[in-house]
C-alpha cells in the first residue's frame, strides 16, 4: 500500500470514529512536521510544540478532509497557515522570526547543529557531516520565509511542485520561481558543499 493510499485509508477510518487510525497517522507524520518547523524556527522545542498543535488541528478538522485531496496537502496547508499565524502574532509584538532571533546572534550560530532533534543530528565524531549540516542550516536561515518553505517542502518533505502549489495556494510557476531563487542563493552561500538540486517536473 502506497503512502498516499495508506493515509487515505487511515483518514477514512478516523472520520468513522476509529481513534487508533489517527494515532497511526500521528506517528507517520510527526517526524516530517518536526523537520518542517525546525527549518523554519531553528528551535527543536518550538518545532515540537508547533507539530503537536498542527496535528491537534488535523484531529479537530478531520471532518473537512475530502477523499479526493491528498492527506499531506491537507496536513501541510494547516502547517503553513499555522506558521503564518505565528509570524503575524510575533509581528504584532514587534519581534522577528529569524535565524538570529532563535539562536541569539551570529556568535552563537555554530550551535545550530546541536539544536537538531537527536535522531537526525550528525554523530559527534563525524566532523565532516556536522560541518555540512551547520553550513546548510546557516544558509537556509538567510532565505526569505516563502523561499525557505518551498525549499523545505520540496527537498526535505519530498513533495512535488503541484502539491506545494496547493499547500501555498499560489501557481506552480511561482513555486518554481521561488525554488530556483532559493537554490541559487544556497549554492552561492554554500560554495563547494552544494548539497542542493532542482528537480525536473
Amino acid at each position: 500500500m502506497g503512502d498516499s493510499t495508506r493515509d487515505h485509508e487511515l483518514m477514512r477510518r478516523f472520520q468513522k470514529g476509529d481513534v487508533d487510525a489517527f494515532t497511526e497517522l500521528y506517528e507517520l507524520h510527526l517526524r516530517g512536521l518536526l523537520n518542517f518547523f525546525f527549518r523554519l524556527c531553528w528551535d527543536s522545542n518550538l518545532a515540537e510544540d508547533f507539530a503537536q498543535e498542527v496535528l491537534l488541528r488535523v484531529y479537530k478538522s478531520a471532518k473537512n478532509w475530502e477523499p479526493n485531496a491528498k492527506f499531506t496537502t491537507f496536513l501541510y496547508r494547516i502547517a503553513r497557515n499555522f506558521w503564518i499565524d505565528h509570524c503575524r502574532l510575533l509581528s504584532t509584538q514587534k519581534e522577528k522570526v529569524s535565524l538570529n532571533a532563535s539562536v541569539g546572534g551570529e556568535e552563537d550560530a555554530a550551535s545550530l547543529v546541536d539544536r537538531l532533534p537527536d535522531d537526525i543530528r550528525p554523530p559527534e565524531d563525524d566532523l565532516g557531516r556536522r560541518e555540512v549540516y551547520d553550513a546548510i542550516m546557516k544558509a537556509l536561515g538567510t532565505l526569505p520565509d516563502e523561499q525557505r518553505m518551498v525549499f523545505v517542502l520540496s527537498e526535505i518533505e519530498d513533495l512535488r511542485y503541484h502539491e506545494i502549489s496547493e499547500i501555498m495556494e499560489v501557481p506552480v510557476g511561482t513555486i518554481k520561481s521561488r525554488m530556483h531563487a532559493a537554490v541559487a542563493k544556497l549554492q552561492e552561500l554554500l560554495g563547494d558543499y552544494k548539497p542542493v538540486s532542482l528537480r525536473e517536473e
